[in-house]
């Protein structure tokens, strides 16, 4: 034996014996039957039979790489009732070697962590021995799940990483819920290194230096990560951050520590290695624990205290060991975090107040998420500075990075219209006793706070949410769980019956929030936006009805007009906030107050009902003290014609509807672009004509300049609010582009020699890094579509989505 094969022994026998370390740790951290489950893994994947779960018909590939089980093995497939397989080789194995990577054995690891699994296959198997090997998987893991495991496996190419991106080692699955798609490449391959336990197959040369050989597995180097993949591993991270900000926050600034070595970043896998070369295998040599050393050298030499202390919380929360509580389990990591903690001088009611995290109420869990927020918005900015030397990297889908830019945007958007949901992190109920409202004169703004309305009760307290409307107040609190069935809501200096209505209020919108709302689909974010659900809340800001003399039932009797009512022609109807649900799964809330609100508000909504499905769920919810059936029946019935009239309006024509408010007359006239309404006084002989019939069908008025008759028809029905679009017609050498800003003002140029996909990536890498006012709007990404003729029809086709993707939750 040569010394160059004596050392690359050695080698490998420190790394198998780091190997099996990790495997005794993560055992230890488990309940006896889930170290049951963990050895299940790789036998349900080397053998493949009828009577074992995640069956799936005679060819799916089986096999593991030299895999024979243990006693141990054989013992779990008796607790769990599995026939015990008959030891023997495989010949020809389908899967190289089956691994778990993340926090599974390391400090990260909690009695709630899921396990992440990494399928190595062989590189000779076809796509549809990959999709079978992806079902397989798929049963195994809702087989795992009825026993309160989260196993998620992933196929991986041998040469997924090192390869020149050739179709064939492409992943099997693009982006998704637990899939980072393109959007991860090296840093993805180097959290693998410093994180995985082989539970089967080939050991991973994962040292630096390592080289290739038929008996280990080398997935690549990544030494020299391009500086061009931070900006889309960033993205990812928050998007994960949408579930678990804690966790994200440590990923994200490890990322910004990283960018600050650049190009002589020393990562967390070397430094996991030189610690396991040195012999170190106690605690200190934990891939979790190195992450949080390095965030935390890091942060020390930048003298940002603040940061550093939220970090702290975060990495001692991800960890799971309550050191405030005497009959805590003393694990391997016990006695390593108590001396942590003791360094960073924690008081004991802090301590306490972390280990009660699971009961924090919802004053504790926003300030939480608002720290969290704030410090994933500020490390996204520092890597999007770093990032934008650099072009996007190439692997990067610009259909995936538009995917995680409009999900980020439905969260992290600066909208104050937008209603942004709690994220519970631990928390199992965040409802409370008492609400009341407070309406400070300083900020002109109603204030929600957790306690009833008594002086005594208000000290210590902080408000928990503003807004100008009492109707978003409410409805805030009802989404996010805050106020449930039993909670009493009371407005300070209000009389018992304004309480009594907002109880009410509540508890209806309770049934508006309380089913799951409808699933966010790839195709739902490629899309323009559409209308799922509208919540017309009435009078809850100002309300004329408590001093109305008249008697509800001549309304009734008389059919009297609620919007111009008795002799004094009175509009009832002083405020509206409009909740609207859409199909991007936003919340948004829209307040209007006035005379003129219900007229307003038919004009806003009009477009997107337009685009929206015929079965869009409306709710009308009045808050005034008198005429509630009237005006919830009155608006539930005119909002169904505006739809009505919206989805019957041809391009050719413009439809016209009465309705008298207050003391005017105004006609609501409705075209395929929307709706506005326009007073009828100086028009009486067309008046005459519309009330015989209530409708009257108009030839379509030339519109001259309008900018809408230069451009094909079918843009108009994609134009939505918000949102930039760009239509693409390519032509043989130009290419015809339609550009909607967020207002739906209208560009359109020829782009001379250039193909969409170079288009799209310009523009993209504009949005991204070079926008003036890229703090406000971070993640407000353009949409891109192509006009393509389909049966000789002009369509519009989403850019870069496939259909078999279509239809994936994100």
């Amino acid at each position: 034996m040569t010394l160059l094969d004596h050392e690359q022994n050695h080698i490998i026998e420190t790394a198998d014996r780091l190997n099996r370390v990790r495997q005794a740790r993560a055992l230890a951290l488990l309940s006896p039957l889930k170290r049951d489950l963990l050895r299940l893994i790789p036998v349900l994947l080397h053998y493949h039979r009828a009577e074992y779960p995640g069956y799936n018909g005679p060819m799916t590939p089986s096999g593991i790489f030299e895999y024979g089980p243990s006693e141990q093995v054989l013992a779990a497939c008796d607790t769990l009732g599995l026939i015990k397989p008959q030891v023997s080789q495989v010949m020809q194995p389908a899967i190289e070697g089956v691994y778990s990577m993340g926090s599974m054995s390391s400090f990260g690891q909690n009695p709630k962590s899921d396990i992440d699994v990494w399928l190595v296959h062989d590189r000779l198997l076809g796509k549809e021995e990959c999709r079978l090997l992806e079902e397989k998987s798929g049963l195994l893991t809702t087989w795992f799940a009825q026993y309160g495991l989260e196993v998620n496996f992933y196929l991986v190419h041998p040469e997924q990483f090192s390869a020149s991106a050739p179709e064939k080692t492409e992943p099997l699955r693009t982006i998704g819920n637990e899939h980072s798609g393109s959007a991860q490449h090296w840093l993805l391959l180097e959290e693998f290194y410093r994180s995985q336990i082989c539970l089967a197959g080939k050991k991973v040369a994962w040292w630096p230096n390592a080289q290739d050989s038929q008996q280990l597995l080398f997935l690549g180097d990544v030494s020299q990560i391009p500086a061009c993949e931070y900006f889309g591993a960033s993205l990812w991270q928050l998007y994960k951050g949408l579930d678990k900000p804690h966790k994200a926050l440590l990923k994200v600034l490890l990322l910004e520590s990283y960018a600050a070595q650049y190009p002589n970043t020393e990562f967390i896998s070397e430094k996991v290695w030189q610690h396991t070369i040195e012999g170190d295998f106690s605690s200190a040599n934990d891939s979790y624990f190195l992450l949080y050393e390095s965030i935390e050298n890091y942060l020390i030499a930048k003298e940002d205290p603040r940061r550093l202390e939220i970090v702290r919380r975060c990495f001692y929360l991800k960890c799971g060991i309550r050191l405030s509580e005497p009959e805590q389990a003393q694990d391997w990591r016990y006695h390593k975090l108590s001396h942590l903690v003791e360094t960073w001088h924690w008081s004991g009611s802090l301590l306490e107040t972390l280990d009660n995290c699971e009961h924090w109420h919802c004053g504790q869990l926003q300030w939480f998420n608002e720290q969290l927020n704030e410090l994933m918005l500020g490390s996204y900015q520092t890597l999007l500075q770093f990032a934008s030397t650099h072009k996007l990297s190439e692997s990067l889908k610009l259909s995936e990075l538009g995917l995680l830019t409009r999900k980020l945007h439905t969260y992290f958007s600066s909208d104050t219209e937008q209603l942004i949901s709690l994220n519970r992190l631990w928390s199992n109920s965040i409802s409370e006793q008492d609400l009341t409202i407070v309406y400070s004169h300083n900020l002109q703004e109603y204030c929600l706070y957790c306690c009833p309305p008594n002086r005594k009760a208000f000290i210590g307290q902080r408000d928990v949410y503003r807004s100008k409307s009492r109707a978003k107040l409410l409805a805030w609190a009802v989404m996010n769980g805050v106020s449930e069935k039993m909670t009493r809501w009371h407005e300070l200096g209000a009389s018992e019956r304004k309480s009594v209505r907002l109880i009410k209020a509540s508890q209806r919108l309770r049934k508006v929030f309380k089913p799951l709302a409808k699933r966010v689909s790839k195709m739902d974010l490629y899309q323009p936006w559409q209308y799922r659900k509208l919540v017309f809340m009435l009078n809850f800001n100002s309300d004329s009805t408590a001093q109305w003399q008249g008697q509800e039932v001549m309304v009734d009797y008389l059919n009297a007009n609620i919007f111009s009512l008795g002799r004094a022609e009175q509009n009832m109807l002083e405020s509206i906030d409009l909740l609207c649900l859409n199909s991007w799964g936003e919340w948004r809330c829209h307040h209007y107050h006035g005379e003129l609100a219900i007229l307003e508000v038919l004009a806003f909504i009009t477009p997107g009902i337009r685009r929206s499905a015929e079965n869009l769920h409306v709710e009308v919810v009045s808050g005034g003290a008198r005429l509630k059936n009237q005006f919830e029946q009155t608006v539930r019935n005119l909002v169904r014609r505006v739809a009505h009239l919206s989805w019957k309006v041809s391009p050719s024509s413009t439809l016209v509807y009465p309705l008298k408010v207050a003391k005017v007359r105004y006609g609501l006239f409705f075209n395929s672009k929307g709706m506005v309404y326009q007073d009828l006084k100086d028009a009486k002989a067309f008046y005459q004509q519309l009330t015989k019939s209530m409708l009257i069908e108009l030839p379509r008025p030339n519109l001259g300049n309008e900018p809408f008759t230069k451009v094909p028809a079918v843009i108009q029905d994609f134009a939505a609010r918000g949102a930039i679009q760009y239509f693409l017609r390519q032509s043989d050498e130009d290419l015809d582009v339609f550009v909607l800003n967020e207002n739906n003002e209208l560009d359109h140029y020829i782009q001379k020699g250039t193909s969409v996909d170079e288009l799209v990536s310009e523009v993209s890498h504009y949005h991204a890094f070079e926008e003036p006012d890229i703090s406000t709007q971070r993640f407000n990404l353009p949409q891109f579509f192509r006009l393509m003729r389909v049966d000789g029809r002009l369509q519009v086709i989403p850019f870069g989505v496939s259909m078999e993707e279509a239809e994936m939750d994100f």
